[in-house]
């Protein structure tokens, strides 16, 4: 029986962490217990992660400095296990060292997207567990930035701070969602040697580009149509976008755009007979216009878009103006794109969660 590589070349590691990040408001544990004592304050994580180093083999993975990826594990041990559940997740993640400041100590930024359940809490007066998010499966989207010392070839230390926010995206409703920012320590061991020396490279010629992009995104969305009891529905909610794109360094790309949206739930409510109303179909439409950064990661990028509905058929009251894109896009070849995202309303409300493809066209000028 032979190994395809030396214990040397072995690019594989596990890494334990602790974080003990702190609810931001609005605290969804505020509403769950309310009556029954004070809310928890502070979410502690627990994660476990199995990752493999870059080697160097493609010249993004120097560009990058040898970032790594992999997948996760958490759990999260919520006070008092009487009252809550455990919730357990999944994700993926990239780590970038983008810094060096010596030669064994690295600034290092870690983006994860994962799945995230059993957010759930003990109603006393019917004895039975609820939903604290709204849904029991919720997606969890995760940012740190973090002091890497690499003690010994094998050895890695990790300090930091890490912001997560999970929700179901306005799949089920109430959408509450929770986000989270705290200190976070992390140990990780490579099962092969590590070396403290970058080969630095020259990075290929870069030449700025403008960037045409066009592209339709569609998910369904759950609406609460009335409070008491409660009673959901789920809509249809599309958009097709539209966009100028600068390419203006290696990983970095501004845009501008337009995006024209469907919202098959807008002004849905059902009265005290059962009958359910919701806006004309030539109401749902709303004409946005966005500015935003994407993030170029080789084929993968990471997008954050914030716009204004300049125009809307309906507008029901209290409703904000103001709505965001947070998410990922994968460019399958020079044309194609496909994109997974979370639109929301304001910052941080969920609205829907969006799948799309779409078509780019590049123009460089030499």
């Amino acid at each position: 029986m032979g190994f395809g590589q030396s214990v040397e070349s072995n690019l594989w590691f596990v890494r334990g962490g602790i974080a003990s990040p702190y609810i931001l408001p609005t605290n969804p544990f505020a509403a769950a217990q309310a009556g029954a004592g004070e809310p928890i304050h502070w979410a502690p994580n627990v994660t476990v992660e199995i990752g493999r180093r870059t080697d160097g083999s493609s010249q993004w993975h120097e560009l990058y400095g040898t970032p790594s990826y992999g997948v996760g594990f958490s759990f999260v041990p919520l006070p008092n296990s009487v009252e809550n559940d455990r919730p357990l997740e999944a994700y993926t993640f990239f780590s970038w060292p983008f810094a060096r400041l010596t030669s064994r100590l690295q600034v290092t930024t870690d983006i994860g997207m994962g799945l995230s359940w059993r957010w759930k809490h003990m109603n006393e007066a019917t004895d039975t567990y609820e939903n604290v998010l709204g849904s029991n499966l919720n997606a969890r989207i995760n940012w740190g930035f973090y002091l890497r010392y690499l003690s010994t070839p094998r050895v890695a230390l990790y300090t930091g701070l890490d912001y997560t926010h999970r929700s179901n995206g306005g799949m089920v409703q109430p959408d509450f969602g929770i986000n989270v920012i705290g200190p976070k320590v992390a140990l990780q061991y490579n099962l092969g040697p590590e070396s403290s020396t970058r080969h630095d490279v020259e990075p290929p010629p870069f030449q700025p580009a403008w960037e045409f992009v066009v592209g339709g995104l569609g998910g369904v969305k759950n609406v609460i149509e009335k409070s008491s009891p409660i009673v959901r529905g789920n809509f249809g909610a599309f958009a097709v976008t539209t966009a100028m794109q600068r390419h203006f360094y290696q990983f970095g790309k501004v845009a501008g755009g337009i995006d024209l949206t469907y919202d098959g739930s807008t002004g849905t409510r059902m009265d005290e007979a059962g009958r359910e109303w919701r806006a004309t179909a030539g109401e749902r439409w709303a004409l946005g216009l966005y500015g935003g950064y994407e993030h170029v990661i080789c084929r993968f990028s990471v997008l954050a878009q914030v716009g204004d509905n300049l125009a809307r058929g309906f507008t029901s009251p209290n409703s904000s103006r103001l709505y965001t894109r947070y998410g990922w896009r994968y460019q399958a070849n020079d044309r194609v794109w496909g994109t997974f995202a979370v639109r929301a309303h304001g910052f941080w409300k969920a609205n829907v969660l969006e799948f799309g493809v779409g078509y780019r066209i590049r123009r460089v000028r030499r």
